[in-house]
């Protein structure tokens, strides 16, 4: 009879993630989505680079400042209220961000926008921890996992249909529908999930806060245009330090800390959170190079590049609720080990890869991104979760996201900078940038055709870069393979009953 009880419970709860992994998808797929559709959106309103940067800016900026903020408003309301609110702000400025008729009403919307995506995303896994019970979560983890492996590949193929077949403004137009049926399905699905603790909240903190991270975003994102030696881009990491500084002995002192950090003195959500980290960073980095390969080298489309990439979230969706359910009955520490390396596997296939690869060869080779991400990601977020008491768990899922997200940017930099390094050893006085999939698909067929010399020298030296790149990120899955070894205590979450 119990175990009747318990299936019909567990059930609602799977049936309650409906909503939640919609939410969730549509808040990451956002901004895979809209690179795509920047082109056209430039050409249609004469941007130029300085808008289209804010136009992408907006958006992660606002994210990065509130992340922290939301998830902790969320420990002390309502949360599914609260995914509901954050659900209909998201659907909302979608719909107006699909209206906006110039640059400046475009950036405003998108920072609204992202209002309701950090409001959403600082949450799932807290309403996750909420609706399963220790021992039952590892499974519905996985729907975090899948969701943002997804996220990064389908972005290009959903984005660049609606872009050609459409209009631009149909990459904001689906949220629409979508977010409308999410919302009645949380209504309808989530049950109430009371508020954990009320405590006042630390608005001077979230201003500290918010200002520094948001700076050092800004430095992270926009120091390959600018110029990493350049004033705006030295002003933003310098002006950014004390910020942060005076958030941390803010919260050391306050009563009632946006972010405790005490939440760090629990080892497996300490380890937890750096091993996704280096993930995040590492995948940000070679994923942010491959679109040039594929569009530029390859003579790809947007949306075809993404119909190359797709064997990443094939694998992740079988294997992230896989893992993440062995999580929940055994020891997950070898297994969380054992995904690093198959990343570091898929580095290593790509170092070598080259300009004729085959789609099938080129999928092989990324299945085991795609294997190891499933095999990380879903049990160190049981972990996780799992280490921090009840109340705050929505501080700590923000915090996660926060770190998730910078250490995305910083890939993204990171890998940009290697490119454009090993670039100039090609070719002297080359500069501090990375050239547009059109501009590297101009040069093949002009090294081809004419063969110039300084052309396939360009072309050659972009491939060799891209080599670079993967021969020194395929260290970092390894240095987090070792650390979960080495600091994770794997069996800890299944008897923690918080």
């Amino acid at each position: 009879m119990l175990d009747e009880v318990w299936d019909t419970e567990e059930m609602k709860s799977w049936l309650a993630l409906i909503p939640v992994g919609m939410g969730l998808f549509m808040v990451l797929l956002d901004a895979s989505v809209l690179r795509v559709a920047l082109p056209k959106i430039s050409q249609d309103f004469h941007a130029t680079m300085s808008d289209v940067q804010w136009i992408s800016n907006a958006y992660t900026l606002t994210m990065v400042a509130l992340l922290v903020l939301s998830g902790r408003i969320g420990d002390m309301v309502r949360r599914d209220r609260y995914f509901v609110t954050a659900m209909g702000i998201f659907t909302f400025s979608s719909f107006l961000c699909a209206q906006a008729w110039n640059v400046p009403s475009l950036i405003l919307f998108r920072a609204l926008q992202a209002v309701g995506g950090a409001m959403l995303s600082s949450n799932v896994l807290a309403i996750i921890t909420e609706l399963f019970p220790p021992g039952k979560r590892g499974a519905a983890m996985g729907l975090n996992s899948v969701m943002t492996a997804s996220s990064f590949t389908l972005g290009p193929i959903i984005g660049g249909w609606l872009t050609t077949n459409l209009s631009w403004h149909w990459v904001f137009y689906l949220n629409v529908p979508v977010g409308i049926f999410s919302i009645m399905l949380a209504l309808t699905l989530l049950p109430p999930l009371e508020p954990k603790e009320v405590f006042p909240v630390d608005f001077s903190g979230a201003v500290l806060l918010g200002i520094g991270l948001s700076l050092l975003t800004l430095g992270i994102t926009n120091g390959q245009v600018w110029g990493w030696w350049s004033r705006k881009t030295i002003a933003c990491f310098v002006v950014s330090i004390p910020y942060l500084i005076a958030f941390v002995e803010r919260e050391l002192e306050c009563e009632y800390p946006l972010l405790d950090f005490s939440l760090f003195r629990e080892r497996n959500f300490t380890v937890g959170v750096v091993a996704i980290t280096i993930l995040f960073f590492g995948l940000s980095a070679s994923l942010f190079v491959l679109p040039y390969f594929l569009q530029g080298i390859k003579n790809l489309t947007a949306e075809e590049s993404g119909y190359w990439m797709v064997s990443i979230p094939i694998l992740n969706t079988f294997f992230a609720p896989l893992a993440g359910k062995l999580s929940d009955k055994m020891d997950p520490k070898y297994l969380m080990c054992l995904g690093p390396l198959f990343f570091a596997v898929s580095l290593y296939f790509l170092t070598g890869i080259s300009a004729d690869v085959s789609y099938w060869t080129f999928f092989l080779e990324l299945m085991p991104m795609g294997v190891g991400m499933g095999l990380l990601m879903s049990p160190s977020y049981n972990v996780m979760m799992s280490s921090i008491p009840g109340q705050k768990v929505g501080m700590a899922n923000g915090a996660v996201r926060s770190m998730n997200t910078l250490a995305q940017a910083m890939g993204v930099a990171v890998g940009g900078v290697l490119i454009s390094q090993r670039m100039d050893d090609w070719l002297p006085g080359y500069g501090n940038w990375v050239p547009d999939p059109g501009t590297m698909n101009m040069l093949k067929m002009l090294a081809k055709t004419k063969t110039p010399l300084p052309l396939i020298a360009m072309v050659r030296g972009f491939v060799d870069s891209m080599h670079y790149v993967f021969s020194l990120v395929v260290w970092l899955p390894l240095l987090s393979s070792i650390i979960i070894l080495l600091f994770l205590r794997g069996k800890e979450h299944l008897s923690n009953k918080s």
